[in-house]
């Protein structure tokens, strides 16, 4: 049950099939651009992309591990995790292909072609639905508009980071009442951040946050999460295409307000490989 708290958290907080890139605007922005249209550029592509289905045109290698911390915060348990990503009928599937640096068993192995084919399974559906083919992990966020809009922006800097020359811009919840369409809303609407952009493509190349306020949640056991800050980092791998390199989640949970539960989690992508374009499509 935790652990499958912990999934959701973590496609809530911007994990899963992140990339942020696509086709947008390239003209001049002057150096007296407000933030909010900045951060609208990078929207802009971030929505291209997930119309492009771009990433769906690379396989990489995932690897996660889950960390339990005690009261002062040292490491009592590690577990981890290695993965595939590689496209399966024009989505991203995540196949387990280890765990604790182990290979599967037998049982663990079947499991996962159980997983597979009910994501296949999913994915047609969506087809037939006219929906995007990538199946949503519930609840769950990807950068776009529907997250975005919730915002006011301020631009705090230049900085360059991993070589690139970014405006730093801090964004906070607007004043007011916020869209709250599922229960993470409610956190979401309470949380601050900066946000990385590159000056040259509008790629978004860093994403710190923070839960300001906790958050009740209910998944089969009531949990009030706070103390929660992340950070996910970006990779230009092609020009004009982004994807997620490094995602670090720290947070503290307080279980049916009995049991406290501290985790540090990290999660990295390597090894992108560009695929042929028949098997990304699923054709």
């Amino acid at each position: 049950m935790v652990i499958a708290l912990h999934c959701i958290l973590i496609a809530f907080l911007f994990a899963g099939h992140i990339a942020v890139s696509g086709t947008a605007e390239q003209d001049t922005v002057p150096e007296s651009v407000s933030a909010q249209e900045i951060v609208r550029r990078a929207v802009a592509r971030a929505e291209a992309q997930h119309n492009a289905q771009a990433d769906v045109q690379f396989q990489s290698q995932t690897a996660m591990s889950i960390q339990s911390l005690d009261a002062g915060g040292k490491v009592t348990r590690t577990e981890s995790t290695q993965y595939r990503q590689y496209p399966v009928n024009g989505a991203l599937f995540e196949e387990v292909i280890a765990r604790d640096g182990r290979a599967l068993n037998a049982r663990e192995r079947k499991d996962e072609e159980k997983n597979k084919k009910k994501f296949i399974r999913e994915i047609e559906k969506r087809k037939q639905r006219g929906l995007h083919p990538q199946p949503e992990k519930r609840p769950g966020i990807r950068f776009g508009d529907q997250l975005m809009r919730r915002y006011r922006y301020k631009m705090l800097r230049s900085e360059d980071i991993d070589r690139h020359r970014c405006w730093v811009i801090a964004f906070e919840p607007k004043e007011g009442e916020l869209p709250v369409d599922e229960m993470m809303d409610h956190a979401l609407n309470q949380s601050t951040g900066t946000l990385w952009v590159a000056q040259d493509d509008y790629g978004l190349v860093r994403l710190d946050f923070v839960m300001s306020k906790p958050f009740k949640y209910w998944a089969g056991l009531l949990a009030v999460i706070r103390n929660t800050e992340g950070r996910l980092d970006f990779h230009r791998v092609e020009p004009n295409l982004w994807m997620p390199v490094h995602f670090d989640l720290k947070l503290d949970l307080n279980v049916m307000m009995v049991k406290n539960i501290r985790r540090h989690i990290i999660k990295k992508w390597t090894d992108y490989t560009r695929i042929d374009p028949t098997v990304a499509s699923g054709k």
